[in-house]
C-alpha cells in the first residue's frame, strides 16, 4: 500500500515526501486532481443525452445507477460506456447519477442548445464574457479585445473544473515587430458563466503569442488550482493590489519592452489574489540585447522575450512548475515547486553556448512526459530533450521548428515516441520521427520552412499513429510507410465520435477563421466532414492560420473532447460537446497524467493539442487499465480547512438540554449541554448545494467520568462518534467522515448512555456547500485551528513547547494509533507512523492535554 500514492518497502526513504515517511521513491503514484463525476447533460435531436466521468481512482468495472426527476431510469453496468441516450427526457428534466458508494451527483454542466446540419449535431452552451474596455495607447491608436487562449483547473476546490481565458487584444503582436500593445487581462469563470476575477498584467507585460503563458494546476496538492505565470510592475491581481511599482513604464518609444522589473508570480484559483512573487529567472539582462555571437542575437528582443512554461511530474508524485525563456539563441530553464506559500527552485537549466545543449533547439512550444517509463517526467525542448534533474538527455542538432507531438505513438516500441518538424532550411531533417533517446526513426530533409506538422491515430487499418506535415503530401505510419497521399489538414486532433481514432479539428475560411471537424476515412484514405462549427451560434477559431480553439479538452462528461471556441462578436464563448453515443469505457483523460500536463501548456505561444501517455485502442474492454494515480479532494495546504461552521448552541430542536456559558474556552456564543439521559438530542436544519463527502467535525468538553457515546444521523445515514471524558475546561474534537446529500437535510445528535452527550460549542464541515436550511447562513468561525501539521512534508507548526500525543482516526472516527512525542514553539520534524494501516482515508489530531493544535488528514491507498 501507499501513503499519498508511494509504494511502502521497509527501510527506504521518501524524501519528497518530507520528514518521517518511509516510502520508496520508485515508481511512485502521481497525486492527480480529486474531480467529481462532471456530469453533462446536453439537449439532443430526440432527448437528452447524458455523460460522466470514469474517474481513475474508480474500479474498471464499476457500476452506476442514473436517475430521471427521482425516478430510477438505468443501471450502468461495469462493462458499458458512462454515457446515456434518454430518448424519453427532456430540457426540463432533472438528472442525477449515484455510484457504487452510494454518492449522489448532480449535473456539473447543462449544454440546452442543439445543432444538426448535413454533416452532423453537437450540444454547446453560451458564456457570456466581460469584454475589457477598449484603451488608448501612448501614440493616441486604440486597441479591443477578442477571447484568446483558455486552460481549466478546479480553482474552488468542488472537483469541476472553471475556465482561465486570456484576452488578446487586436494590437498584440509578434517579438519580431515594433508597436504598442494592450494591457493582458486574465479572467476566471464557472461553467454557469459566473466570473471570479480578473488579473491585469498591466503595460509592462506586451501582448502576443510569445510573452504571457499562464500555467493553471494545483501546484501544492491541496485541492484548490493555482495560476501561475509571469508578472511585471503594475500588475493587478484578482483583489486589487499591485505588484512592484504602480508607476512604472518600461515600454520604449517603439512600444517595445526591453528593461525593468520582471516577476514570476502564483495566484489563488479562488480569487485571483497573489499568494507569491519571485524575480523572473533568468533576466533578460543575463545576456546584452546584441547581435554579436554569445549574446541574445538580436537589439530588439526578438529572442530574449520569447518564453514557454508547462507542469511536470519530476519526482514522480508532484507537479513542478517550469518557466523558461530563448530558444532561437540561448535557453533557459527552471523548475520550481510550490508549498502554498513559497516558490523553491528544483533546478536551473542554462544553456547559453552555442552547439551545446539547448542551444538553438527549441521550438514555439515544447512537451513533457514519462520518455523512459521510470515515472519522472522529461521536457522535450523541441530537437533536444533534458531529464527529470535538469540535466541534458539528448540533443539532435535539428533546430527550431513550430509544432511537435509526443505520445505513444508507437504501442510496440518500448516508451513514448516525438513527431517533430523544423524551420530551419539546412536541417538535416525537415520533419522526423523520434524514439524517446532523440534516435530517429525514420525522417526527412526538406529544405523548407516546414512549418505544421500533426501526428494522431487517424487510421483503423495502421497500428499505431500516422503523421504528416506540409513538406509533404505522404501520411506516414510509424514504420515509415506511406499510408495514404491525400494529406489532411495539420492542426487540432481530438476525440469526438464514438470511435477510438482521432479528428481532425481546423478552420474552414482564410486567415483561422470558421472551423470544422473531419474524419479521415481509412477505407478512401481521405477526409469527411463531421460537423461544421462556424455554424454554431457564430462559433470561430484563434489566431489566424493557426486556427486553435480557445481550449479543446476533456472537460467533463464521458472521455471525449470538448472545445471551447469565441463567437465572432468576441464578446462569449461556446462549449461544444459531442453527441454521439459510444461502446467504449474509457478512464476520464484528465486523469492521465501527461494528458493533464498537456491542457495545462496547451495555451502555450503556438498552441499544440494534448495526448494521451498511452495508446488508447490497447486500453479499453477487457484491457482497461485503471491509471495509477492517487487523488486528495479540496483542503487547507497544512490542516483540515472548516469553511462551514455551524453554533452548536443553537439547535432547531432539541429535548431537555440547555444553552451554557458558564465553563471556558468555548467557542462561539455558547455551548449545548445535552440532558442526562438516554436519547436526549439536538437537531440542526441544514442545506447543502450539491451532494458530497465530507469531515463533520465536532467540538466538544466532557467533564464527566465516562466517554459519552452518540449517534449521528445525517439525512438517512447514521454514524456513531466516541468524545472521551476529559474536563468540562478542555476542548477537543471529534470528528467523522460523512455523506452529504444535495437540498435539505437534519443533522440530529443523539445520546447513547444514561449520561446523555457532553457539551458542544460548534460543528463544523471541511466543504462549503452546507449552510443552514432556508437561511443560507453560517458562522464566520473560519479559523478554528491557528496551528497546523502537514502530513505530506511531516512538519507540524505550533505555539506550544511540551509534550503533544498525535491521534490517528479512521473514516469511522474510531481511534487507530498514538504517538507521544516532545516538540518545541515553531517547526518541528514529525515521523507519522503509518505502516500496517489499510487503505483509505484518516485523520490526524495532534493536542497537547488542554486543547487540539491541528486536525489534518491523508490518505492510503493500494499498491
Amino acid at each position: 500500500m501507499s501513503v499519498f500514492g508511494c509504494k511502502f518497502h521497509s527501510l527506504a526513504i521518501c524524501t519528497l515526501l518530507g520528514a518521517g515517511v518511509f516510502v520508496s521513491t520508485a515508481q511512485a503514484s502521481p497525486q492527480m486532481e480529486k474531480l467529481g463525476r462532471g456530469l453533462s447533460v446536453a439537449k439532443a435531436g430526440e432527448g437528452m443525452f447524458v455523460c460522466w466521468r470514469l474517474l481513475g481512482t474508480d474500479s474498471p468495472q464499476a457500476t452506476f445507477t442514473l436517475f430521471r426527476d427521482g425516478a430510477e431510469i438505468a443501471k450502468i453496468n461495469g462493462s458499458s460506456s458512462t454515457c446515456y441516450a434518454d430518448k424519453a427526457g427532456s430540457p426540463t428534466s432533472k438528472y442525477t447519477l449515484q455510484d457504487e458508494a452510494g454518492i449522489v451527483s448532480s449535473p456539473a454542466i447543462v449544454l440546452g442548445n442543439y445543432y444538426k446540419n448535413q454533416y452532423g449535431q453537437a450540444a454547446y452552451t453560451n458564456i457570456p464574457l466581460d469584454v475589457p474596455a477598449t484603451l488608448t495607447m501612448p501614440d493616441g491608436s486604440k486597441c479591443t479585445y477578442s477571447p484568446n487562449d483558455m486552460s481549466v483547473g478546479d480553482l474552488d476546490g468542488d472537483g469541476e473544473y472553471e475556465l482561465v481565458l486570456k484576452w488578446d487584444p487586436n494590437n498584440s503582436q509578434d517579438n519580431s515587430k515594433n508597436g504598442y500593445t494592450g494591457n493582458v487581462y486574465i479572467d476566471a469563470y464557472k461553467l454557469n458563466g459566473k466570473k471570479l476575477w480578473r488579473i491585469d498584467l498591466g503595460k509592462n507585460i506586451r501582448a502576443g503569442a510569445h510573452y504571457t503563458q499562464f500555467m493553471v494546476y494545483d501546484l501544492d496538492g491541496d485541492g484548490y488550482a493555482e495560476v501561475a505565470m509571469k508578472t511585471a510592475d503594475g500588475t493587478i491581481d484578482g483583489k486589487g493590489k499591485v505588484i512592484g511599482d504602480a508607476s512604472a513604464d518600461n515600454r520604449s518609444s517603439a512600444g517595445t519592452i526591453l528593461t525593468g522589473n520582471e516577476y514570476l508570480t502564483v495566484f489563488k484559483g479562488e480569487s485571483g489574489e497573489e499568494i507569491t512573487t519571485v524575480d523572473y529567472l533568468p533576466a533578460r539582462s543575463i545576456l546584452e540585447q546584441s547581435k554579436s555571437v554569445g549574446q541574445w542575437g538580436d537589439d530588439y528582443g526578438n529572442r530574449s522575450e520569447r518564453y514557454l512554461a508547462g507542469i511536470a511530474y519530476l519526482d514522480g508524485i508532484h507537479p513542478s512548475l517550469i518557466m523558461c525563456r530563448g530558444y532561437y539563441t540561448a535557453a533557459y530553464i527552471v523548475a520550481w515547486d510550490f508549498d502554498g506559500k513559497n516558490l523553491t527552485q528544483r533546478f536551473y537549466h542554462k544553456s547559453d553556448v552555442p552547439e551545446q545543449g539547448l542551444y538553438g533547439e527549441g521550438n514555439h512550444n515544447l512537451s513533457i512526459g514519462d520518455l523512459d517509463g521510470d515515472g519522472l517526467d522529461e521536457i522535450v525542448y523541441g530537437s533536444a530533450a533534458l531529464k527529470h534533474d535538469g540535466t541534458l538527455l539528448y540533443r539532435t542538432g535539428f533546430g527550431h521548428g513550430d509544432a511537435i507531438h509526443l505520445s505513444d505513438m508507437d504501442p510496440d516500441r518500448p516508451g513514448l515516441e516525438l513527431w517533430d518538424v523544423h524551420e530551419e532550411l539546412t536541417s538535416d531533417y525537415g520533419f522526423e520521427f523520434r524514439a524517446n533517446d532523440g534516435t530517429v526513426i525514420f525522417g526527412e530533409k526538406t529544405g523548407t520552412d516546414n512549418g505544421r506538422g500533426l501526428a494522431a491515430d487517424i487510421d483503423s487499418t495502421s497500428r499505431g499513429f500516422e503523421m504528416w506535415s506540409t513538406a509533404s503530401g505522404n501520411v506516414y505510419n510509424v514504420k515509415g510507410e506511406v499510408v495514404g497521399t491525400n494529406k489532411p489538414s495539420i492542426n487540432f486532433r481530438l476525440y469526438w465520435d464514438g470511435d477510438l481514432q482521432d479528428e481532425l479539428l481546423d478552420a474552414t475560411g482564410s486567415g483561422g477563421s470558421g472551423g470544422k471537424i473531419e474524419k479521415w476515412n481509412s477505407s478512401t484514405k481521405g477526409v469527411e466532414r463531421i460537423l461544421n462549427i462556424y455554424d454554431i451560434n457564430g462559433s470561430t477559431l484563434n489566431n489566424y492560420t493557426k486556427a486553435n480553439p480557445c481550449l479543446s479538452a476533456d472537460i467533463f462528461g464521458d472521455w471525449r473532447e470538448e472545445i471551447i471556441v469565441r463567437t465572432t462578436d468576441n464578446a462569449s464563448v461556446n462549449i461544444i460537446a459531442t453527441l454521439a453515443e459510444t461502446p467504449h469505457r474509457v478512464y476520464t483523460l484528465m486523469h492521465d497524467r501527461q494528458y493533464r500536463e498537456s491542457v495545462a501548456w496547451q495555451n502555450v505561444a503556438y498552441n499544440q493539442p494534448p495526448h494521451l501517455s498511452y495508446y488508447l485502442p490497447d486500453n479499453v474492454g477487457a484491457n482497461l487499465k485503471q491509471p495509477d494515480i492517487f487523488t486528495i479532494s479540496a483542503i487547507e495546504k497544512d490542516s483540515v480547512k472548516f469553511v462551514s461552521v455551524f453554533e452548536a448552541s443553537e439547535p432547531d430542536s432539541a429535548s431537555g438540554g440547555f444553552v451554557e456559558t458558564d465553563h471556558a474556552g468555548f467557542l462561539g456564543k455558547g455551548y449545548y449541554n445535552f440532558e442526562n439521559a438516554l436519547g436526549s438530542f439536538a437537531t440542526y436544519s441544514l442545506e447543502s448545494s450539491k451532494a458530497t463527502t465530507a469531515i463533520l467535525a465536532i467540538v466538544y468538553a466532557n467533564g464527566g467520568t465516562a466517554n459519552r457515546p452518540m449517534q449521528i444521523v445525517l439525512g438517512k445515514k447514521m454514524y456513531s462518534v466516541n468524545f472521551p471524558a476529559n474536563s468540562w475546561d478542555i476542548w477537543d474534537t471529534a470528528f467523522v467522515a460523512v455523506e452529504i446529500p444535495q437540498g435539505e437535510f437534519d443533522l440530529k445528535l443523539v445520546s447513547a448512555t444514561d449520561d446523555g452527550g457532553p457539551n458542544i460549542c460548534i460543528f463544523a464541515f471541511d466543504v462549503a456547500s452546507v449552510s443552514k436550511a432556508s437561511s443560507g447562513e453560517t458562522t464566520a468561525l473560519k479559523n478554528v485551528y491557528a496551528e497546523s501539521f502537514n502530513v505530506r512534508s511531516g512538519i507540524l507548526r505550533t505555539n506550544y513547547s511540551g509534550t503533544v500525543k498525535i491521534s490517528i482516526y479512521d473514516i469511522r472516527g474510531n481511534l487507530v494509533r498514538t504517538q507521544i512525542l516532545d516538540v518545541r514553539a515553531g517547526s518541528n520534524a514529525v515521523s507519522l507512523r503509518t505502516e500496517s494501516l489499510s487503505a483509505g482515508m484518516y485523520c490526524v489530531k495532534v493536542s497537547n492535554g488542554t486543547r487540539t493544535l491541528s486536525i489534518s488528514k491523508f490518505w492510503i491507498r493500494e499498491k
